[in-house]
């Protein structure tokens, strides 16, 4: 089947239209349900009027978003969408970049969603409420669109992404948000993961052979409520998930205490400093990233809801010294406590 390429100019203001720079992006629409764009910031396109356009297609494809670049100075972005009856697919890629699902959003949403996230290339964080995922290439992560999260993406990276309203997930299977385990890093070398491959494979054909892939998309529903039934089930199962589940009740009660270390934190969950890495063993940096990422975000809202001095929330977030606090918050946020309280990420 042949492809029709479109040429779409950027929209300027009338005092520029004798400055006509345009913005190359690349349309094919093979059939009615399949769309791909590419966007690249360059000599006739500044790297701000490329992102603009970027974080409206990254809105039109999934739900609205706010996206701003980890790295200003070039950027590259592409998107290849299908939609297979109630279920939707793009394989997504771009330079790193922060992507942000805010309150206003979930509250002006009419329908709420479950996604399923799986890297195929880089790597990135998914922060939703008091929990974090970590996600490498060949792993998956199941999130929903009805609460507020963001991701945190560096370096270049691919993503295959899942997308079906819950509404519809209900009337299939039977399935309701409270039984996906969400937010949760589903590793590639489990049952979960061959569904993973599944979707990566069916995302890839979608960008060159879009008749295959619609074949092949026939029982997409049903891989993702597997993909759900075996990570709750994992779950449930693993005595790991039940021990790395209390550990995190206990840190997130005592992450305001200076004096929590690893060793205290072992201690009080009654179980071997050696125990306490095994069941961190798939989080990036074991228990003492989540601890630093925790009080972080604690120091997130404090920035945006109080008045406080910035030494006044590095004590009350848990750090020692302001000192370590600065180190600590830069090293996961990209900037400074004081430019944040400031920022648009606040």
């Amino acid at each position: 089947m042949r492809s029709s390429r479109v040429d779409l100019p950027c929209r300027h203001h009338r005092a520029r239209s004798d400055r006509r720079r345009r913005e190359r992006q690349t349309v094919t629409s093979w059939v009615p349900d399949i769309r791909e764009v590419e966007i690249r910031s360059g000599a006739e396109v500044s790297s701000g009027e490329a992102f603009q356009r970027w974080e409206a297609h990254m809105s039109e494809t999934y739900f609205p978003l706010a996206v701003s670049p980890t790295a200003p100075h070039h950027f590259h972005g592409w998107i290849s969408h299908g939609r297979y009856g109630g279920v939707e697919l793009s394989a997504v890629g771009s330079t790193p970049q922060r992507v942000r699902r805010t309150a206003r959003a979930v509250a002006d949403a009419e329908e709420e969603y479950l996604l399923a996230g799986i890297f195929v290339r880089g790597q990135g964080r998914l922060h939703q409420g008091d929990r974090v995922a970590e996600l490498r290439p060949g792993m998956m992560v199941l999130y929903g669109s009805g609460e507020r999260y963001h991701w945190e993406i560096e370096g270049r990276w691919e993503k295959a992404v899942v997308q079906v309203p819950l509404s519809r997930l209900r009337e299939h299977s039977g399935i309701t948000l409270d039984e996906v385990p969400t937010v949760v890093a589903l590793p590639g070398n489990s049952a979960t993961g061959v569904v993973a491959r599944y979707f990566q494979g069916l995302a890839g054909i979608q960008r060159t052979d879009p008749d295959q892939a619609a074949v092949l998309a026939a029982p997409a529903m049903d891989m993702l409520v597997s993909a759900v039934t075996l990570a709750a089930g994992s779950e449930r199962s693993t005595p790991d998930a039940f021990a790395r589940e209390r550990v995190l009740d206990y840190m997130r009660a005592h992450r305001t205490d200076p004096g929590l270390t690893v060793d205290r934190i072992a201690q009080g969950c009654l179980m071997s400093r050696r125990t306490l890495y095994r069941v961190f063993d798939e989080i990036e940096g074991g228990p003492a990233a989540v601890l630093r990422r925790m009080r972080v975000d604690y120091a997130c809202e404090l920035l945006t809801k109080s008045a406080l001095p910035i030494a006044a929330v590095a004590r009350a977030s848990g750090f020692l010294t302001e000192r370590h606090f600065y180190r600590a918050f830069r090293l996961e946020k990209g900037v400074t406590p004081a430019a944040f309280r400031v920022s648009d990420l606040a």
